[in-house]
C-alpha cells in the first residue's frame, strides 16, 4: 500500500509545477514512480468551432525525463489514425478506461497507433481518464504499462483514481495562467498581470494581496466579494463550497493542502465566474511565496481575451498564416497544438513564427504576447 505522506509528497510537487516551483517533468517522474508504471502523458483539448479537438498542450514522460521526441512522432504519423482518439469523447468526467478496451479485437491486431505506437512504447496496457478542463474543454491523462512483473495491482489502480482530480486542478490551473499569458511569472508576476483575477491568501485564508483584475470584481460584490479580508460569496450555497474548499486548501494539521474549483453564479452575467484556488507553498524564488498559502485565480469565461488575426496581419504586416501563429503563440498554445489545429507540420509552425519574429523585430515569446495582447482593446477584438 503506498503510505498517505508518500502521496501527499507527489500532490504538493504537482502543485508546485503548476505555479512554477518545480519542473512538470519532476512532478511526472514522482507520479510514475508512486503508480508504477512507464510512463505518462497530459493532454489539454478544446473543442473548435466545428467540433473538432483542438490540441492546447501535450507532454510525454517516461520516467522523469520529458520526451518530445515520442510526442512529435505520435502527433506526426499516429495521432490522425488514432482510433481511440474519438471514442474518448464518450468517456464520463473522471472515468478509466483500459487502453485495449477503447480498441476493437480487430484494430488491436491491425492498428497502426495501437501495435507500432503503444505497443512498440509499453503503453498499450495502461489507462486512460478524461476529465472537463474550463469551458468545455478536456483533459486526457495517459498512464502507460504497470511496472509491476504480474501487471496493474488493486493498490495501483487506486492511486490513479486518487491522484485524477489533482492532476485535473493543476492542468486547470495551469491553462488559467496560460492564457493570462504568465507561465514564468512570479506571485508577484502575476499581481502585475491584467488578464487574470489573482488574490492571495495568507495561511489563515486571509486576503494579503489581489490584482487590479480581482479587485474590480471583488468591488463589484456580484457573486465574488471581500468580507472584511475574507473572501466570500453572496450565495450561501456556494459561500458555503467556497469556505470548503479554501479550508481544503489551507488545512490546519500541516498536511499539504488540496486544490479545487468551483463556480460564482452573478447577477449581471449569465457567465459565471471560475475560482481556481490553489495551494501555494512556493513558487519558484518569490521571496513573498512564504507568506503566502493559496493562490486563487478568478477566471471571467466572458472576459477571456480574444484577439483579431485579421486585425494582427492588417497592424503587423503580417501573412493570415503567421498572423494564425502569432494569435495562437499569444494566447497560450503550443508548437505541436498550433500544427494540429492548423493541419501542418511542427516545423511549418515554427518557421512562420520565426519569420513573425524577424518582421516584429522581437526575440522572445513574452514579448509577441506583449504586442499581440496589445491589440485587445482594438476594433475588430472581441472580449
Amino acid at each position: 500500500m503506498v503510505g498517505a505522506d508518500r502521496f501527499g509528497r507527489v500532490v504538493e510537487h504537482l502543485y508546485e509545477a503548476a505555479l512554477g516551483g518545480v519542473s512538470w517533468a519532476s512532478a511526472a517522474g514522482a507520479m510514475n514512480d508512486l503508480i508504477r508504471t512507464t510512463g505518462q502523458s497530459i493532454t489539454h483539448l478544446d473543442m473548435g468551432p466545428g467540433g473538432e479537438p483542438e490540441l492546447l498542450l501535450s507532454r510525454f514522460y517516461v520516467g522523469a525525463e520529458s520526451r518530445d521526441d515520442l510526442r512529435q512522432l505520435y502527433y506526426r504519423d499516429y495521432y490522425w489514425r488514432d482510433e481511440a482518439i474519438p471514442r474518448l469523447a464518450g468517456l464520463d468526467d473522471g472515468e478509466l478506461a483500459w487502453k485495449s478496451d477503447l480498441y476493437t479485437d480487430q484494430e488491436m491486431k491491425t492498428s497502426a497507433a495501437y501495435n507500432e505506437f503503444r505497443v512498440a512504447n509499453s503503453t498499450q496496457n495502461g489507462f486512460f481518464t478524461a476529465m472537463h478542463g474550463l469551458d468545455g474543454s478536456a483533459i486526457v491523462w495517459s498512464c502507460g504499462n504497470s511496472t509491476e512483473r504480474e501487471g496493474w495491482g488493486h493498490d495501483q489502480v487506486r492511486v490513479i483514481r486518487l491522484l485524477a482530480p489533482h492532476i485535473r486542478q493543476a492542468a486547470r490551473v495551469r491553462r488559467a495562467i496560460a492564457d493570462a499569458g504568465a507561465l514564468a511569472a512570479s506571485l508577484a508576476g502575476l499581481l502585475e498581470n491584467g488578464r487574470v483575477g489573482s488574490i492571495q491568501l495568507d495561511r489563515h485564508g486571509r486576503i494579503v494581496e489581489a490584482n487590479d483584475r480581482a479587485r474590480g470584481i471583488l468591488v463589484e460584490r456580484d457573486g465574488l466579494r471581500d468580507a472584511e479580508g475574507v473572501l466570500s460569496c453572496g450565495h450561501r450555497g456556494e459561500n458555503e463550497e467556497l469556505q470548503r474548499l479554501l479550508a481544503q486548501a489551507l488545512p490546519r494539521s500541516g498536511v499539504p493542502g488540496v486544490g479545487g474549483s468551483m463556480g460564482i453564479t452573478r447577477r449581471k452575467d449569465r457567465t459565471p465566474l471560475i475560482l481556481e484556488i490553489h495551494p501555494a507553498r512556493r513558487m519558484g524564488v518569490d521571496r513573498r511565496a512564504g507568506e503566502v498559502g493559496a493562490l486563487v485565480l478568478v477566471v471571467d469565461p466572458a472576459r477571456r481575451p480574444r484577439v483579431d488575426p485579421g486585425l494582427v496581419a492588417k497592424l503587423f504586416g503580417l501573412t493570415p498564416m503567421e498572423s494564425r501563429v502569432a494569435v495562437a503563440v499569444a494566447a497560450g498554445r503550443t508548437v505541436p497544438g498550433i500544427a494540429a489545429s492548423l493541419g501542418c507540420a511542427e516545423s511549418t509552425v515554427k518557421t512562420h513564427l520565426k519569420r513573425v519574429y524577424r518582421k516584429l523585430g522581437i526575440r522572445k515569446q513574452t514579448e509577441l504576447v506583449r504586442r499581440v495582447m496589445s491589440l485587445e482593446i482594438l476594433r475588430g477584438s472581441t472580449r
